[in-house]
């Protein structure tokens, strides 16, 4: 029978493993495991979800030592300190955030919104989608790349192809972030897709 607190201190180092730099952890809960579970002599944790945050509520899966199968889950409650971002000012939809409109705010994580950001640079020069007070919180899901080509705006087209380059204007039919493919009414009132490659310009590829 494995113990509670080797099954514990297992998954107290798998979290610990990947938490963000400078976090520390208070505390974990297990809660209780299923028999399945509390029967496997040399458990081994992993994250169901390794790409989330390991704060919160955290899933983690249980196999057996020896064993290809899943003994079981739990839900593993995590409380953490650590360092998080907030809104210096107020972030309106569409601006482009720039470093002195952030700064780091340190305290409990598992209170943060799901998906938050944590170190500046995952949204440094990224688009806003949505508005921010001073002091709030941010969503990473609430920033995209940067549009460089706006819906209804007029653009420059490039076609290239073997030994030439032709450029004529066109008309935007989406909005398009660096290296995105777009819909353009071109003036002869062709229904063509181009490549963003920089500011209102794309690029046609024969």
């Amino acid at each position: 029978m494995a113990q509670p607190d080797v099954l514990q201190d297992k998954v107290r180092h798998l979290i610990a493993q990947r938490l963000p730099p400078r976090s520390q952890q208070l505390q974990i809960d297990i809660g209780q495991p299923a028999a399945r579970i509390s029967a496997c002599e040399s458990p081994l944790p992993y994250l169901v979800h390794p790409e989330q945050n390991v704060f919160g509520r955290v899933a983690v899966g249980v196999r057996c030592e020896g064993d290809e199968g899943v003994a079981g889950y739990l839900q593993v409650s995590v409380r953490a300190v650590g360092d998080y971002v907030i809104s210096r000012q107020r972030i309106a939809a569409g601006d482009v955030v720039k470093a002195d409109m952030l700064e780091i705010k340190r305290g409990p994580l598992e209170r943060l919104p799901k998906g938050s950001v944590l170190k500046p640079e995952q949204v440094l020069g990224r688009q806003a989608s949505r508005s921010f007070s001073r002091g709030a919180a941010l969503a990473l899901n609430n920033f995209r790349e940067r549009w460089l080509v706006q819906r209804n705006q007029r653009v420059v087209l490039q076609a290239r192809g073997a030994g030439f380059t032709i450029r004529r204007d066109g008309k935007a039919l989406d909005n398009g972030s660096l290296g995105s493919s777009i819909r353009v009414l071109s003036t002869d009132g062709k229904l063509l897709n181009a490549q963003v490659v920089g500011q209102n310009e794309l690029l046609l590829r024969y």
